[in-house]
């Protein structure tokens, strides 16, 4: 009877942590320059959801309970830190960058640990270099947009395409999804969307979503698993690039002060929180 009851448990206490680790991928889905798939690589949890998705048939019921408890918490990141964050970038934005931009930096310790778990080959810093400036040229591409900080929009080609590319980052680690529509133009009419829960862009967003992801899921589960070395240093180019491209600049004085704190204290999270949840996985 307690050997039960502590599976009960325990299974309560994974539950509840998975919930928590969700909400931390959905605040990262909606933070500029973050994406969700980052985080859920550096927890070591990307592999397992990706390869959980495109099994669910197979093993439905533990795929399901897997899956469920990361759901809840994304959606609730999401549309909790859609309103915060709509208030947070208009009144404090290059405190909001620093601390985000600590919090990438303690995850990439994770990421190239991750990257070297079968040895590490010198031929993967090609991989990283080619794929920092990829993000950094596209990033400029899309820089050239004209008032990237105006609300686009939200037609149902404009909502079926943005979702097409919250697809992509949330896919692909490393890729900013929300820094991509920031620099669209789209990035506040979707956080708007969001907190007023505008239910016919939100659907047409959910459809662009699953189309690109039932064509890309397979595809990453076979490259990560392939060629696992290659595919975490990309990961990390990806995202070294896009903290180049997200840095807001140096401030002076005691403005740079309190922004070298926030990143500190952000970066310390960071590590934190990554090294907590290696010592209570399995």
């Amino acid at each position: 009877m307690k050997s039960r009851d502590l599976k009960t448990t325990g299974f309560y206490v994974d539950f509840i942590k998975k919930i928590f680790i969700g909400l931390l991928i959905g605040i990262s889905s909606v933070t500029p320059g973050l994406s969700g798939g980052v985080v859920a690589a550096a927890i070591g949890l990307y592999e397992p959801v990706v390869h959980a998705i495109v099994t669910i048939k197979k093993e439905f019921r533990k795929n399901l309970v897997f899956l469920l408890p990361l759901a809840i918490g994304t959606a609730i990141g999401v549309f909790l830190f859609s309103k915060a964050m709509q208030k947070l970038m208009a009144v404090a934005e290059f405190m909001v960058l620093y601390v985000f931009l600590g919090l990438v930096a303690g995850s990439l310790p994770a990421l190239v640990k991750e990257a070297n778990s079968g040895g590490f080959r010198k031929r993967y810093l090609w991989v990283l270099a080619a794929a920092f400036f990829v993000v950094a040229y596209i990033g400029k591409i899309i820089g050239r947009v004209p008032n990237p900080a105006a609300r686009m929009e939200m037609s149902s080609i404009h909502s079926l395409l943005y979702g097409m590319v919250l697809a992509v980052g949330t896919i692909i680690p490393g890729i900013s999804s929300s820094f991509i529509l920031m620099y669209l133009g789209a990035y506040q009419s979707l956080l708007a969307a969001v907190t007023n829960l505008n239910f016919r862009v939100l659907i047409i967003l959910a459809v662009g979503f699953a189309i690109t992801a039932l064509v890309m899921l397979k595809l990453v589960d076979f490259v990560f698993r392939r060629f696992r070395g290659f595919a975490y240093y990309a990961v990390t180019g990806f995202l070294l690039g896009s903290m180049f491209l997200i840095f807001p600049g140096l401030r002076t004085g005691r403005d740079l002060a309190v922004d070298l704190i926030l990143f500190s204290a952000g970066l310390a999270v960071s590590l934190v929180t990554l090294s907590f949840n290696k010592k209570r996985s399995p």
